[in-house]
């Protein structure tokens, strides 16, 4: 019989999806007003060369980072960032289209969950509206595996490398803290 434990803390991520840099900047510093300082970041990438999905609502082409935060996060928190995230949405969107696209994440030694609104067959409900996928997962050979619904942005670089470096940071962190994997 397996106890019941709490699983060792996450590495919180936002994808931050934008047009205008000066606007990715504002809302990554008010993501740090609450989660603490950004450890690290992606190169931007071109966002549209992969997908336009977002291109109508926010008026053009966009750029696409992953920011990393210092803190690690229990992972019992991922509804409450997607609820504050929706909230930054909400407040830099503009007649009701959004500016910026904020996707938080939480990374660990085993996957990338990302937080969404939306439900599907594959997504677990957490409560508050507020779904987790997994979208990636790790191999023990330091790896990325994609899922069928993996959003295709994801494995490729700059994201891919950036996602297993981050990676490796995570497991640094865990070390420094002592909490296990």
């Amino acid at each position: 019989m397996a106890l019941l434990k709490r699983p060792a803390p996450a590495n919180l991520t936002c994808s931050v999806t934008y047009r205008d840099a000066a606007l990715y900047e504002e809302a990554v510093a008010l993501l740090e007003q609450v989660h603490g300082p950004r450890d690290t970041e992606s190169d931007p990438y071109d966002f549209s060369a992969i997908s336009d999905h977002y291109d109508t609502e926010m008026g053009g082409a966009v750029m696409k980072r992953i920011v990393s935060f210092e803190r690690l996060l229990p992972r019992e928190h991922l509804a409450e960032v997607k609820r504050r995230v929706t909230e930054l949405e909400q407040r830099f969107a503009v007649e009701g289209h959004r500016r910026v696209n904020l996707d938080p994440g939480l990374l660990t030694m085993e996957n990338f969950v990302l937080a969404t609104a939306k439900n599907h067959s594959h997504r677990i409900y957490l409560g508050d509206g507020v779904f987790a996928e997994v979208t990636l997962l790790f191999t023990r050979h330091a790896t990325i595996q994609g899922l069928p619904w993996t959003y295709r942005d994801y494995l490729r670089d700059p994201a891919a490398a950036f996602l297993l470096s981050l990676r490796d940071r995570y497991k640094k962190k865990l070390a420094e803290t002592g909490a296990a994997a």
